[in-house]
């Protein structure tokens, strides 16, 4: 008898192993919830210490996170930094809320260090249906997919590092 696929666990569950703290947890649900997430599809995607603002906790993640890759040119490349200063943020955050249902929530205690952000994304009512979450890397590893090969014919684009 073949294995089935591997069962979904509880996004509480998943936060946990996060290490994300009870008092946390039920912030975040609650969070979620008020915002009519799907919380049976939610993904934990990362958290940042921030010692500014939330928008400096969404500039941090998108830079941490996403690397424009050119062909040719190594990671490393001052190119490719350059490019990457080029990308409106902004512009690319409002991307993933609307296509990824992505949310960063300020968790209620601060630290000595800044305030801490707990970015996640799931279907929610300003976005119902997830575009192609295939590309997406935060998945947990038992609902991971396999990236697709990226075209050789493509002379940029803008991916999340892994």
């Amino acid at each position: 008898m073949g294995r089935g696929p591997a069962q979904k666990q509880a996004f509480e569950f998943v936060l946990s192993e996060q290490e994300v703290s009870e008092k946390d947890i039920g912030w975040v649900l609650s969070k979620l919830d008020s915002q009519e997430y799907l919380l049976n599809d939610c993904h934990y995607m990362a958290r940042i210490l921030s010692k500014e603002s939330e928008s400096n906790a969404k500039e941090i993640f998108i830079h941490r996170y996403f690397t424009l890759n050119m062909k040719g040119l190594s990671r490393d490349n001052k190119l490719n930094d350059s490019f990457k200063e080029c990308i409106d943020k902004k512009k690319m955050w409002t991307l993933l809320e609307k296509n990824f249902g992505a949310i960063c929530i300020k968790l209620p205690d601060a630290s000595v260090n800044g305030e801490t952000y707990l970015f996640v994304c799931g279907p929610n009512k300003k976005c119902p249906e997830l575009a192609n979450t295939d590309s997406f890397v935060f998945l947990i590893p038992n609902e991971r997919k396999e990236p697709k090969k990226q075209n050789p014919l493509e002379m940029s684009s803008l991916r999340l590092a892994g």
